[in-house]
């Protein structure tokens, strides 16, 4: 086992964006501090990462960005840590196919409105009430909370006093929200497609948080950086490098290592270990508890907490570079989506692909169409344990896996594309032993723990172990960005307080000591 001469203020441990984030925040507040982050893969930014294969660009995860357009928050506070990003405009946010009818999402209320009641005529009477009290939920929140994501408990009690609409639908489940307005199941199943982007069905969210959440691309816009999202990784990543802090790749934490239960340090796959006055884990909760630190070093209740999460779904991905340029489609498509039955059975474990997610990112930037080829990316949701762990123990039987439901996704899309599968040039395919290996999110888990679990805070019992990201916030760049900011603020004010209490104490020490060394002087016969 070797040691590095090196100690840090603080390690962060992954490069995810909540991890990127706290050291860019930490180096911005304090330059003068030191600031490490370690991260397993060759590349920063987790699921805002992408990657190319033979010319095709392809993103990792994450397919656009909300709260960043002209003024808002996101784009505000990436702005404030000197992160300047382009963004292209998503329109239409998703276009909703089914066999009998092709539903376009625009990124504007009305236009999206009418295209609602065109398709839905006998429901119009109900979409006009169900979007007046959304532009009403949507009104009250945003002249209250300005400055970031989570209302403050001020703000919240400002939001309960002054908003009658707010409280009467606070507790209501986003289920009961549409059932209440719409009668057509068809027009419910539009209208909670968003359930998607937590992975939990309309009755396990609040119909506030949805309707902030879900309806916020179509009224105020859904964005895409210049260059993919792994734009937004390099751009985090370097701003950090260039504030002073320091980035080492292909290096894998596997203990963090404590003393009389506060964090001291970690230990990397072979055997360095680097020390640090904090540490913050931007790695999956659980495994930073039962496996980084070890269970026995936490209390019982804490424990059961994090073992009571449950992680969020997983899923199956097929990566496709086409030598056909599909510019005539739109970039974000869903086909024959009923949210809540979907959700519903991945998380009972099922299993049966009928619907897929089609994203085109050359059709957002079409910088990155070459001589008129494409990149397309088929998503579907899937169980981690799904035919024992997808064959994952037998390699030539992992891969039959992984082609038998390719190739069904594939057959699937060519409802919408068709001829799709003969302009395949690259085809990669991602399981959720995928998400797993590279993420290292237990279970391959998209969005961390699932949304209605229950929640920890960034603090944890090892004191100057801190959490951020997904783990304390859930699913979202944006949640998971104000995370970074908000763990890198408080161990920047106990930094400057240790600071302060030490030029506080360091005259009474040395007076101490001065006097001490006089009186052994004295009292010691020569």
């Amino acid at each position: 086992m070797s040691e590095t001469v090196n100690t840090y203020d603080v390690i962060i441990v992954g490069s995810g964006v909540g991890g990127l984030t706290a050291g860019l925040t930490l180096q911005k507040l304090k330059p003068e501090m030191k600031t490490l982050i370690l991260e397993q893969h060759y590349a920063p930014g987790g699921y805002i990462s992408g990657f190319k294969r033979k010319g095709y660009y392809f993103d990792s995860g994450a397919e656009g960005l909300v709260f960043t357009g002209e003024n808002q928050v996101f784009k505000r506070a990436l702005n404030g840590l000197g992160v300047n990003l382009q963004l292209l405009n998503i329109d239409p946010v998703e276009v909703l196919r089914y066999p009998d009818k092709e539903i376009i999402m625009h990124a504007d209320p009305e236009k999206y409105i009418a295209e609602l009641k065109e398709k839905f005529p006998e429901n119009k009477n109900e979409i006009e009430s169900f979007f007046d009290v959304l532009r009403k939920i949507n009104h009250d929140y945003n002249s209250i909370v300005k400055s970031h994501l989570n209302p403050s408990f001020k703000e919240l009690m400002k939001i309960v006093l002054t908003s009658p609409t707010m409280r009467k639908y606070a507790m209501m489940s986003f289920k009961a929200f549409i059932d209440k307005f719409i009668t057509n199941q068809q027009l419910k199943d539009v209208l909670s497609i968003y359930c998607l982007w937590l992975g939990v069905p309309s009755d396990s969210i609040k119909a506030v948080s949805a309707g902030l959440i879900f309806f916020y691309p179509v009224f105020s816009g859904h964005y895409y950086p210049k260059g993919g999202m792994f734009t937004l990784a390099k751009k985090l990543a370097d701003s950090f490098t260039e504030k002073g802090g320091e980035i080492l790749y292909k290096k894998r934490v596997t203990r963090i290592l404590t003393k009389r239960r506060k964090a001291i340090g970690v230990e990397l796959e072979d055997g360095t270990q680097i020390k640090a006055k904090w540490i913050i884990s931007n790695a999956d909760a659980k495994r930073t508890v039962f496996e980084y630190v070890g269970m026995k070093k936490f209390p019982d209740r804490y424990l059961v907490k994090i073992a009571k999460r449950n992680q969020s779904v997983s899923g199956f991905s097929v990566f496709l570079g086409l030598n056909k340029d599909l510019k005539g489609y739109p970039s974000h498509i869903a086909y024959n989506l009923q949210p809540d039955k979907y959700i519903k059975d991945i998380l009972q474990g099922k299993y049966d692909p009928k619907e897929v997610m089609i994203r085109i990112p050359t059709n957002i930037d079409r910088d990155l169409a070459k001589n008129g080829k494409s990149s397309v990316i088929l998503l579907s949701f899937a169980p981690y344990e799904w035919e024992n762990k997808w064959n994952g123990h037998d390699e030539e039987l992992y891969e039959k896996t992984k082609q038998k439901y390719a190739d069904k996704l594939i057959a699937i899309a060519e409802n919408v594309i068709p001829g799709l599968s003969k302009n395949i040039e690259v085809k990669l395919v991602s399981t959720p032993l995928t998400y797993e290996r590279y993420s290292l999110n237990s279970q391959g888990a998209w969005y961390g723990p699932r949304a209605d679990s229950h929640r920890v805070g960034k603090r944890t019992p090892i004191r100057r172990l801190f959490l951020t990201g997904a783990n304390t916030v859930g699913a979202g760049v944006p949640s998971n960005f104000f995370s970074g900011i908000d763990t890198a603020k408080h161990i920047a004010n106990r930094f400057s307080a240790s600071k302060r209490a030490l030029r506080v104490l360091f005259p009474v020490i040395s007076h101490l000591s001065f006097r001490a060394r006089n009186r052994k002087a004295i009292f010691t016969p020569s």
